[in-house]
């Protein structure tokens, strides 16, 4: 009778092996992630991405023992939760009391020693934070949540500073001029492909530009943040655009678009 029930215990074992999980992680947007949203200096990242990212973002790397079930559906199991209770791949959905309470809580569950998980950190030696490190996130935490608080609310439209033009660092204006090249190039008719190709390209500059610039958090970061976000969706469409005229009038519209930025916006002259 033992030996049935034994057998028959591996025998499930083996078949829940067949239902494997879904390890595939959502689409990562450069200008949604927390780190870059909030230009996190180095150190604050590392701590962030061993200690945080795995279950709370799009960018989950499954350890061995996730290819075991029924580990396995804990392990999916406890990201999917975590995801829902913060993903920080989203954060630049997120509304501005939003942001502010999801700082608060995670302030507090520094404090109080709740994250990151004891039984996480157990099996993620990396993910442990000594108590320097503990006190230099929840510091950095606080004066991100305190700089959030004191913002002013973002503008919904694009507006000159004062009748000026807002300054841009290099890299910014080497990414609209590199944008402006590409989406300038002539396509010969029938050839839909590259069109989709020129769309990625601009996908490509977009994300080097949030992930690279080197404006601090201000006005002018705020009216950049703002021109650029149309760009991030006529990317994406002229990437996935099925139709060869809809193609040539998208290109139109993201050059005339991309012209426009020297009417707002100029190098600094130091």
């Amino acid at each position: 009778m033992k030996k049935k029930i034994l057998y028959g215990f591996i025998a499930l074992l083996i078949i829940i092996q067949f239902f494997r999980i879904d390890k595939t992680n959502p689409e990562i947007i450069a200008e949604n992630d927390f780190i870059i949203a909030n230009k996190a200096p180095e150190e604050i990242a590392t701590l962030l991405k061993n200690s945080c990212y795995d279950c709370h973002s799009n960018e989950s790397k499954y350890p061995w023992y996730s290819n075991v079930a029924p580990i396995s559906w804990l392990v999916k199991n406890h990201i999917n939760e975590a995801r829902e209770e913060l993903n920080f791949s989203e954060w630049g959905t997120f509304d501005a009391k939003r942001k502010g309470h999801k700082l608060e809580e995670a302030i507090e569950h520094l404090e109080e020693g709740e994250m990151p998980l004891k039984s996480y950190t157990w099996l993620h030696d990396e993910a442990k934070l000594t108590v320097e490190q503990k006190t230099q996130l929840m510091n950095w935490l606080k004066e991100t949540r305190k700089a959030a608080k004191e913002k002013k609310e973002t503008p919904t439209a694009l507006h000159l500073n004062n009748g000026e033009k807002w300054i841009v660092d290099t890299v910014t204006n080497l990414g609209i001029k590199r944008m402006t090249d590409i989406i300038a190039t002539d396509i010969e008719e029938g050839r839909l492909s590259h069109y989709a190709a020129m769309g990625g390209q601009l996908s490509i500059e977009i994300k080097r530009i949030f992930e690279e610039c080197t404006i601090p958090p201000s006005d002018a970061h705020d009216q950049l943040h703002l021109f650029l976000l149309p760009l991030v969706k006529q990317a994406r469409d002229l990437e996935e655009v099925e139709d060869e005229m809809d193609a040539q009038i998208m290109q139109k519209d993201i050059l005339k678009y991309l012209n426009s930025f020297n009417t707002y916006f100029e190098l600094s002259a130091n």
